[in-house]
């Protein structure tokens, strides 16, 4: 991995609400295919690192690099085109939509066709639906789930639609995937599959991806490397077995 070229990188980046820093002097750095985690005790700010990293928060000190280009004064909307994509922790999906058109909702931003082409149903109008119609039931099919493309999403099991939302996020066609917790609320099965399907997703798109978890079996399973905050600072950082042996983080977690 240390060869691989930087996809994500901050330096010195930090928000401050009134006198809170709650987000200070961050310096990471996402390397081409990488998979790491990004932990800390409750209340630590990794959440807050993800709003500023997806341009939900505006820094108020630093900067944010996608592929050496600055990013970070753009809105959501934007980060999302230039292909930062992430999920929620509060799950986030269109809930009355069916599975299949939640992710074709996805593909939006690359529509190639006018509204006058979607109105009159002309040529290039059905050749591009038919397309994303093709994408998103191969998106579907990685998580298994392309047998379940015309139901609710409301109606799906929890584990389901957490896998939903990263098929969704993947739709996006993203340089980088910020996963916000992904297996919270899951039961130790759909957390292996879980797993699995993440590394499965990282190895077939060549994928950069970040994530935040609780759940250390997850953590120290998949990723290769961890970035360890708390206060808003990075404590440690380091393979998954040095993390498990900082005095530091050990300390951090709990509370001495």
């Amino acid at each position: 991995m240390s060869e691989a070229k930087s996809v994500l990188r901050t330096e010195n980046l930090g928000i401050t609400f009134g006198g809170l820093k709650a987000v200070q002097n961050l310096n990471i750095d996402i390397r081409e295919g990488e998979l790491m985690g990004l932990i800390g005790p409750n209340g630590a700010g990794k959440t807050t690192v993800f709003n500023l990293l997806t341009g939900v928060y505006q820094p108020t000190s630093g900067k944010i690099f996608l592929n050496d280009k600055e990013i970070h004064a753009k809105k959501p909307h934007d980060m999302v085109r230039q292909g930062v994509a992430r999920t929620f922790q509060n799950i986030r999906l269109f809930k009355e939509l069916t599975v299949l058109d939640n992710v074709k909702a996805a593909f939006n931003g690359s529509m190639k066709y006018t509204t006058l082409e979607g109105v009159l149903r002309l040529p290039r109008y059905w050749k591009e639906e038919a397309e994303i119609d093709r994408k998103s039931r191969e998106l579907l099919a990685l998580f298994g789930m392309e047998g379940l493309a015309d139901n609710i999403a409301a109606n799906l099991p929890y584990g389901q639609q957490r896998k939903l939302e990263i098929a969704r996020a993947l739709a996006t066609n993203p340089k980088i995937l910020l996963l916000d917790e992904p297996a919270a609320g899951m039961n130790p099965t759909e957390t292996a599959e879980l797993m699995e399907a993440i590394a499965l997703i990282r190895n077939k798109y060549k994928l950069s991806i970040l994530l935040i978890e609780h759940d250390m079996s997850l953590v120290m399973g998949i990723c290769e490397r961890l970035v360890v905050i708390d206060y808003g600072q990075v404590i440690a950082t380091g393979l998954p077995a040095e993390i498990a042996q900082n005095k530091r983080v050990i300390g951090a977690y709990l509370g001495e």
